[in-house]
């Protein structure tokens, strides 16, 4: 039967991402769905019904990756590969294949075979299928949790690491993200009412309220709950970030512009960290005729960098034909799109 819809799955700790794209490659299907999976399997187990239920009609060939193995519910990386592999098989059938870090997709046998080489291989994918239409170039995926940023040329990626510890090593990793990372990790201490003012070492507040603030999230965007799990509006924002000064919103005035500058610290903090991570990553590549490619739920935090570098800058959604309703979406869940244009074209072939 000739395969009518090719589905690429990205299965996180926090997020299960799933696109579509017919056999011309144009995607047609783009969604992500909140999965705690630190609270138990069952969340993962309940979201496959609710995302299969929405894919398009017709045949469809299924492609995963993963980097959920890593939640605190398996004992190791390799227990929860096998847990993970297991539940998809179950949900959508035993004719998948699994993206692996050499580059490969590969058919579930093979995968069982190869095992090592499937933890957290989201990011591959999709600075692969970036290097398939830029010469030169490094993706950047700034998510909810964590970095990638992936250096590529002459249609290959030249990541220096391909497991997490490496990666970490070489700051091809960073754990910062625009919706889940506590806020004392960005800094100690922040300027606020004309003082510097040290920070309470909790997590009272993430990066979710400093970008809400600052109106640089859309709707959808943050599907976690908030770190008190009060609302998740400029209020209950600005609230949770009074408690990082150990104070509370009350004690200032409404209309005061103290949160938003204490927000912009924050984001200032955060764009340094993240352009100290992508410096260290051009040291080892050749810079001529680079190109930034832009990911994630935070890409406006990866433009910001390539304008302040001088390096040209493109979209990870312009790479695939889709309709403009789905841009964001497709930026946001750049891996399952990757995978499953990767899926398309080496099915062709």
């Amino acid at each position: 039967m000739k395969v009518t819809n090719y589905i690429g799955w990205d299965i996180g700790g926090a997020h299960l991402k799933v696109a579509s794209v017919n056999a011309s490659g144009k995607v047609v299907l783009v969604e992500q769905f909140s999965t705690p999976l630190w609270q138990g399997l069952d969340q993962l187990e309940d979201a496959f019904p609710k995302s299969i239920e929405i894919l398009p009609d017709g045949s469809k060939s299924h492609a995963l990756t993963m980097t959920a193995e890593l939640v605190d519910i398996f004992k190791d990386r390799e227990s929860g590969m096998k847990a993970l592999i297991e539940l998809c098989e179950k949900k959508l059938g035993n004719n998948i294949k699994l993206y692996a870090t050499d580059g490969g997709i590969l058919s579930l046998s093979n995968a069982h075979k190869r095992i090592e080489n499937l933890a957290s291989a989201n990011w591959h994918a999709s600075a692969a299928y970036a290097a398939s239409f830029i010469d030169s170039g490094l993706f950047v995926d700034v998510g909810s949790t964590t970095t990638d940023i992936i250096p590529f040329s002459n249609k290959l990626v030249n990541a220096r690491g391909l497991d997490d510890q490496a990666r970490l090593r070489f700051d091809e990793l960073v754990y910062t993200g625009v919706v889940r990372t506590p806020l004392m990790t960005l800094s100690k201490q922040v300027p606020f009412a004309g003082e510097w003012q040290n920070l309470a070492a909790e997590y009272f507040s993430n990066t979710a309220d400093v970008y809400r603030v600052l109106n640089s999230l859309e709707e959808g965007d943050d599907l976690m709950d908030a770190a008190d799990g009060g609302e998740k509006d400029i209020e209950g924002s600005i609230r949770r970030l009074a408690r990082m000064l150990g104070t509370d919103s009350s004690d200032f005035k409404p209309g005061d512009d103290c949160w938003i500058k204490l927000s912009q610290y924050f984001e200032e903090a955060q764009i340094q960290i993240l352009t100290n991570a992508v410096l260290r990553v051009l040291t080892n590549i050749d810079t001529e005729k680079l190109k930034i490619v832009g990911a994630g739920v935070g890409r406006f935090l990866v433009q910001k960098i390539a304008r302040r570098l001088n390096i040209p800058y493109i979209e990870f959604s312009e790479l695939s034909d889709s309709d403009s309703k789905l841009s964001h979406k497709c930026n946001t869940c750049a891996p399952a799109v990757a995978l499953a244009q990767l899926n398309r074209l080496l099915s062709a072939s």
